[in-house]
């Protein structure tokens, strides 16, 4: 299994210095960046961020190839993603592989267009449904989160609920 993490998801992991999470989630699986994510994290960090050099040393990046490149040209014409978004969607599409994104117009396109897609919600869901985060540590992850990344995580009283059909 491949996954493919756009520029915002990557950078929350790693503002919250927790790859390792997806390693849990996902047993066995290759994780990467694009050349669109790379360049976009190589700006934050020429603007003085650090976390770009987490993801760099961790993450290798793929390159499109000539079918995902065709792909691309047809993703890329659609008006709802952005380029960063359409390359790594076009990977995927090539690749059947997932795409980690926090952004709700990729994952609206790839729903339309058959593509795998998740967000930061369905991978917190996740821990949460596999128990791989206890009850506190999860409400640590979404509270570090939500702090570091200067953000609200959508739906978290759905996530925390996981624990509650759960019995925990």
């Amino acid at each position: 299994m491949m996954i493919i993490l756009d520029c915002d998801s990557v950078s929350i992991l790693a503002k919250v210095n927790r790859f390792d999470i997806l390693d849990k989630a996902f047993p066995g699986a290759r994780f990467c960046i694009t050349n669109s994510v790379y360049i976009e994290l190589l700006r934050a960090k020429r603007a003085g961020y650090s976390f770009p050099d987490m993801v760099f040393e961790y993450f290798p990046v793929i390159a499109m190839d000539r079918e995902d490149l065709k792909a691309f040209q047809n993703i890329s014409k659609q008006s709802m993603v952005h380029d960063g978004e359409a390359e790594g969607l076009s990977i995927c599409q090539e690749k059947n592989a997932t795409f980690l994104t926090n952004d709700h117009q990729a994952i609206i396109f790839a729903e339309r267009y058959g593509i795998n897609a998740l967000d930061m919600k369905d991978l917190l869901t996740l821990l949460a449904i596999r128990q791989i985060q206890t009850y506190d540590e999860m409400i640590s992850l979404i509270e570090d989160i939500e702090i570091r990344d200067n953000t609200c995580v959508k739906y978290k009283d759905k996530i925390m609920a996981r624990y509650e059909r759960n019995g925990l």
